[in-house]
């Protein structure tokens, strides 16, 4: 189903859609299903629904959401929000800064170009900010969670309840595995920074 030029309301139904929104600022929902949308230019809602959906938003400002399944999520130009929702989704901001959240499931996100922000929720995710200033958010029973380039002097960490004398007490506790550093907030919080040195690590890298 194809939208036209203005705003567009396109609703799929049972079974696997493709749905493209044309120029304008369009909502899209696929519905039950394995769907395929595109927003294209314009600030654009997509919503995927039950199946495993896969979404680009185009050129804008839009709002993806996978909700449950293994959802593929590709922001493109603009400042996106993307939200995978239930399942194990993998996430692409791509350009501009893009707020990226995985919620349940083992999600993989990626910032790419921008000054991004990701939060992978529950389960053991994987976070690449890409270039830009970036921060990583985590909530207290997230789960062991890798970022794979966090940079220095650069990206920030947000623990979400910790104040800084907690913060500093866990990065008292880190410890040297190998390449990477290992940060344990809790039994059930962990944070693993792939191929930064430990000593490095100190309160100007987390955010409050």
């Amino acid at each position: 189903m194809n939208g036209n030029r203005g705003f567009d309301r396109i609703w799929g139904e049972n079974g696997n859609d493709v749905l493209n929104g044309g120029a304008g600022n369009d909502s899209l929902a696929g519905g039950a299903g394995n769907d395929l949308l595109r927003g294209d230019d314009g600030n654009d809602d997509l919503w995927g629904g039950f199946g495993f959906d896969t979404l680009f938003g185009g050129r804008g400002d839009d709002e993806l959401e996978g909700n449950q399944g293994n959802d593929l999520l590709y922001g493109g130009q603009g400042r996106d929000d993307l939200e995978g929702d239930g399942g194990n989704d993998r996430l692409f901001g791509n350009e501009g800064n893009d707020e990226i959240e995985g919620d349940d499931g083992a999600d993989i996100l990626h910032g790419n170009q921008g000054n991004d922000t990701l939060d992978g929720g529950r389960g053991n995710d994987i976070l690449a900010g890409g270039i830009g200033a970036d921060r990583f958010e985590f909530d207290l029973g997230d789960g062991r969670d890798r970022i794979v380039d966090f940079q220095n002097g650069l990206d920030r960490i947000e623990i979400d309840d910790l104040d800084r004398g907690q913060v500093q007490r866990a990065i008292n506790g880190a410890v040297q595995q190998g390449g990477d550093t290992i940060l344990t907030v809790n039994a059930s919080t962990v944070i693993v920074l792939e191929d930064f040195n430990r000593a490095n690590l100190d309160l100007n890298d987390f955010t409050f």
